[in-house]
């Protein structure tokens, strides 16, 4: 396989593992902002448990988007991250070409 296929293998899949642990982390902080004010243990902050800064992490809560959400959109961009990977080593192995190219036609010359 080509050297710039497997490097934008490679970056596709470490970006990818990177989004996932960054949404899982912060998922995890969520849930625990969320059960510090849960007084009752019902899995929401209701109206009676409502204070200035539980308003702050429900607020948060509409914003968020749910992890699965996060997972599908990160497969484009990681897949375009991936294709400037390719596009960068397949840059860099050209000009490799061609200055060994050059090197070689010059000490061609001398002889």
């Amino acid at each position: 396989m080509n050297k710039a296929i497997i490097i934008a293998i490679i970056t596709t899949v470490i970006v990818y593992g990177l989004g996932l642990s960054y949404l899982y982390y912060s998922n995890e902080k969520y849930t625990e902002a969320v059960a510090f004010y849960d007084t009752n243990k019902n899995g929401i902050i209701d109206n009676s448990e409502i204070n200035q800064n539980s308003k702050e992490i429900v607020n948060q809560g509409a914003k968020r988007k749910s992890t699965k959400q996060g997972a599908v959109i990160l497969i484009p961009f990681s897949i375009i991250i991936g294709a400037i990977a390719y596009a960068i080593a397949s840059l860099f192995s050209k000009i490799k070409t061609i200055n060994d190219n050059e090197i070689i036609k010059s000490k061609s010359k001398r002889i």
